[in-house]
């Protein structure tokens, strides 16, 4: 690997990492890049490049201007270390003398020093994200340390959007002011090939492979100069890498902490898992008050606020009584998912909260304006749910396009009836729900021995508009388009399920009734 700046370039890869994600740099960018890296300090004519990129294509002199601005606006802060040399060409450089000294006074306070391919010191940034005041988390947060101290792996899961890589990074920083632990924090979201896991831990340790020894053993290496913690952050699309390499980390590195973020989770020995919830919602006919206190409603308005300067600025008689009812049913039908929250209130700053709620109400593909910093998948809802989806194996998206027709919670039973075809087993359904439920995307609901499952609101409207969008994805004798139009124009009869909902409801009720009885006699 060779470092410029915060950046690392792979030649072999041809991939150029930026905090352990990969930067999208064309072909043509990465060839002007390599001949650069290959000419250290030294200047490399206008000519020479057009002959060595383009060697059989005559281009003019503002194509190649193009490239080198896509990749100065690649490298970001340092934009400068690529020189233009007026009317000639352009030169990589190390940094003046200025940087290099501060590069070394900064070691002398004990901070870390990459070499530059030109044997010039540079400076090393932190690769932790910011960190921000979380609404609802303080239980979750102080659980996540307590369970670090005990496990040295720790896997944040949850729906999409839930909030687990603001957890994680909370988690991260709270341990680094108060246990001086160094973390390293490797984003994996765009990652798109296994075999590059390792190499983006490598990048976010800044290390590279010395001769004779692997980039494995060199991020071994790093990890155990001290005690530190590696935050992976989305890791379900490459959970069987991971798993492995955390495994394999687990054995060489004993003083390693490991924070993870996936929507399962990674289901390896040592591990301990904690489910991401959604925020409180406020519950149909409470007061005001419980509301405007509920977490759900605290970031939805705070959010709201923060765009819309219109918008009253406390909870005092300026927001009436409506406006509050309205807030609460937006926080009922997002379920409390803090991206939808985030993202409704980005639609009521322009459309106003009556409109925003009609809007919602079988429209959430309309969800959309997430951070402009955010990753794709989290620019709209829609992309969330569909990240998930992409992840599923055959029998599970069968299964999921079909329990849509379920609309709050169910049983087994039920999922087993409206999914069960000709073309799946029970058996087969049965395996389905349990994936969909490690997956995140079943709410899973426990009463003593028993349990529930429930489609979260949104995404439950989110699977239909994907399954209008891409009819032929469930193959079955309940076609999606079929299952589409029961679910708009009839509810699920009362058949053979509603009567095993009825039986197990009873079995709950006997079940209590039962464990009441214990308590009395035992006293």
């Amino acid at each position: 690997m060779i470092s410029l700046g915060q950046a690392h370039v792979s030649l072999e890869l041809r991939e150029v990492f930026k905090c352990g994600t990969p930067l999208r740099i064309g072909a043509r960018a990465f060839d002007i890049l390599e001949l650069l890296i290959n000419r250290p300090g030294r200047l490399v004519t206008k000519d020479e490049i057009l002959q060595k990129v383009w060697p059989e294509t005559v281009v003019e002199e503002n194509n190649l201007q193009v490239h080198i601005s896509a990749l100065r606006k690649a490298l970001g802060t340092d934009r400068d270390l690529i020189r233009t040399i007026p009317g000639r060409g352009y030169m990589l450089i190390s940094g003046d003398e200025d940087q290099t000294h501060n590069a070394r006074a900064g070691a002398g306070m004990g901070e870390s020093v990459l070499t530059s391919p030109f044997g010039c010191p540079m400076l090393r940034k932190s690769d932790l994200p910011q960190d921000v005041a979380l609404i609802g988390r303080v239980t979750a947060l102080d659980d996540a340390c307590q369970a670090l101290e005990s496990a040295w792996l720790l896997t944040l899961t949850g729906s999409g959007g839930i909030g687990k890589t603001s957890l994680a990074v909370a988690v991260a920083h709270r341990l680094s002011r108060t246990q001086s632990v160094p973390v390293y924090f490797v984003a994996l979201g765009q990652l798109n090939c296994s075999e590059r896991v390792i190499d983006a831990v490598a990048c976010a340790l800044d290390v590279g492979g010395v001769q004779g020894q692997s980039t494995l053993d060199a991020v071994v290496g790093r990890l155990n100069e001290a005690e530190a913690m590696l935050v992976l952050d989305n890791c379900e699309h490459l959970i069987e890498a991971v798993a492995s390499l955390c495994a394999h980390l687990a054995q060489r590195c004993p003083t390693l902490k490991i924070l993870a973020t996936s929507r399962e989770a990674l289901r390896i020995n040592g591990e301990r898992s904690m489910n991401v919830a959604p925020l409180d919602v406020p519950e149909p006919g409470v007061s005001r008050a419980h509301i405007l206190c509920s977490d759900a409603a605290q970031l939805f308005l705070t959010r709201l606020r923060a765009l819309d300067s219109c918008f009253p600025s406390d909870d005092s008689d300026g927001l009436d009584d409506q406006s509050v009812e309205l807030i609460a049913q937006v926080c009922r039908t997002l379920d409390g998912i803090p991206l939808a929250l985030e993202m409704a209130a980005t639609r009521a700053s322009a459309l106003g909260l009556y409109e925003l709620f009609a809007s919602l109400r079988d429209d959430l593909h309309l969800l959309a304006g997430g951070l402009r910093s955010a990753p794709e998948r989290h620019q709209t809802l829609l992309a969330s749910v569909d990240w998930s989806y992409r992840l599923l194996t055959h029998d599970e998206r069968q299964v999921l396009g079909r329990i849509t027709l379920l609309d709050g919670r169910f049983t087994l039973d039920q999922a087993c009836e409206v999914a069960q075809s000709l073309d799946i087993s029970r058996a087969q359904v049965m395996d389905a729900i349990v994936g969909l439920a490690l997956k995140s995307l079943l709410a899973v609901l426990t009463e003593g021995p028993f349990k529930f499952y429930r489609l979260l609101g949104a995404t439950r409207i989110c699977l239909v508009q994907r399954l209008k969008q891409a009819p032929g994805t469930a193959t079955s004798t309940r076609s999606a388009g079929q299952c589409i139009e029961l679910l708009a124009f009839s509810a699920p009869p009362a058949s053979l399920s509603t009567l095993r909902a009825t039986r197990v409801e009873q079995e709950v009720d006997h079940f209590h009734r039962n464990h009441q009885r214990v308590l009395a006699t035992s006293q």
